[in-house]
């Protein structure tokens, strides 16, 4: 019988549609495999319905798990409205409970999603305890409210945070700038969670293509997020972004109309055009220049009708209102 082991609560989601239940959690097996993820399912939630997920795992019953080989734990419920542990397997995930592998990998570098989750909340438990030490009595609060807001690149994606760089290539936007190892912070962009892995799959190849193409046209594609890296049971779950000039870049708005109208004819020519756009699809640079980002939903095109689509709704778009405002209010 496999001994028990400790395991540490990631993430937590509710299906408001099924009130399915799914937990993903990290256990730690041997010291040469490291830390794994894997899930636990129920159909739904034990006493009262609610859509709030259990982030705090309040509703288990445990601590610990079975060891040995195995990625799915099926949930019972005990007297005390609990969550227990009924059973575990090695299941198809994609087949069981929606959990898909954004796939293809084209990109050569690939970084476990919980290390660098891992390096973010260290530094800015680092960030946090300097503040509180330096505080005096007249400091306010407005470090702290930086930490909580949205960056320009993370805006409209399921997670997205700018990250410490776990030593990848970075480089200038440009692929005749060569590539070196550099501290600078990166973006992250990533979702486990069932249903979002066709459109992280689908931006990375958007990236491929831009990349391969038309290099200077959108940030650095840097690595892939991963899951259980190297593991039979390893899945692609996000993607790694250079952040553009350290993020002294702005949203575009009137006055950027010819730069913009630029970079999509651009796009167009690398074979792709947006599904639509926002203001922070375009991030203009302190010289001017335009860099263009998000793709989620983008496709590949060679009518010219789309293009031009794109075109006539542009100004529209750039004196509209800004998503990017709405989320830092």
């Amino acid at each position: 019988m496999a001994s028990s082991i400790p395991f540490t609560l990631e993430d937590a989601q509710q299906d408001r549609t099924s009130t399915a239940v799914l937990y993903r959690i990290r256990v730690s097996t041997t010291p040469a495999t490291g830390p794994t993820i894997r899930y636990l399912t129920a159909p739904r939630r034990p006493g009262s319905y609610s859509y709030i997920p259990d982030f705090r795992g309040e509703l288990l019953a445990f601590a610990t798990v079975p060891g040995g080989d195995w990625n799915l734990g099926h949930l019972g419920v005990n007297d005390e409205a609990k969550f227990i542990l009924a059973s575990c397997e090695t299941a198809q995930l994609d087949e069981k409970i929606g959990i898909r592998d954004a796939r293809p990998a084209w990109h050569d570098a690939k970084v476990e999603l919980i290390d660098l989750l891992d390096a973010f909340y260290a530094g800015r438990k680092i960030r946090h305890d300097q503040r509180e030490a330096n505080k005096t009595g007249h400091d306010n609060d407005s470090e702290d409210d930086d930490d909580n807001r949205i960056d320009i690149q993370c805006v409209n994606h399921v997670s997205a945070l700018i990250l410490p760089n776990p030593g990848l290539a970075v480089g200038d936007l440009n692929k005749s700038q060569p590539a070196t190892a550099a501290a600078d912070d990166i973006i992250g962009v990533w979702a486990w969670q069932p249903g979002h892995a066709h459109g992280i799959a689908a931006e990375s190849d958007a990236y491929s293509l831009i990349q391969s193409r038309d290099p200077g046209l959108a940030p650095r594609f840097l690595g892939h997020i991963v899951d259980n890296k190297n593991m039979r049971d390893e899945r692609v779950v996000g993607f790694l972004l250079k952040r553009v000039d350290g993020g002294k870049v702005r949203e575009a708005g009137p006055g950027d109309v010819d730069k913009c109208r630029e970079a999509l004819a651009r796009l167009f020519g690398v074979g792709v055009m947006y599904p639509r756009l926002w203001r922070h699809s375009f991030l203009v640079r302190e010289g001017g220049d335009v860099v263009l980002q998000g793709f989620g939903g983008a496709f590949e095109t060679a009518d010219r009708g789309v293009l031009e689509a794109r075109l006539e709704e542009l100004e529209e778009v750039l004196n509209g209102s800004s998503e990017l405002e709405r989320y830092n209010s």
